[in-house]
Formats: structure tokens, C-alpha cells, sequence
């Protein structure tokens, strides 16, 4: 138990590599979940239509 409570209090390095794309991809896929729950109506006021939320999250557009 002593060993993870030192690795818990150690800084952490940033992620990079293959858990860096897994977690980048996971917020991505959160973020675009979480605007196709808005109704059209909200998504038009912040500029967006439902068919292009796909590319404006993954920065496609």
C-alpha cells in the first residue's frame, strides 16, 4: 500500500503515445455525445447544424 500512495503523490508526466490518443479520442467522443443531446434550436445558436457537429468536433471543418 506504501507503493501507491508514493506513485499517487508523485507528479504525473503528460500522457503520450497510445493512452494520450485513447484519452484525446474519449473527451472528442464525450464533447459530441454531449451536442447531439442540444435540439436544433440551441445548436443554432451557438452557429452549429446537427450534421456538422460530427466534423467541427474532430476538427474536420
Amino acid at each position: 500500500m506504501a507503493l501507491f500512495t508514493a506513485n499517487k503523490n508523485a507528479k504525473s508526466k503528460k500522457s503520450t503515445g497510445l493512452l494520450a490518443r485513447f484519452n484525446e479520442s474519449a473527451k472528442l467522443r464525450r464533447a459530441e455525445k454531449a451536442l447531439l443531446k442540444l435540439d436544433d434550436r440551441m445548436l443554432s445558436d451557438i452557429g452549429v447544424s446537427r450534421g456538422d457537429v460530427h466534423g467541427k468536433v474532430w476538427g474536420q471543418f
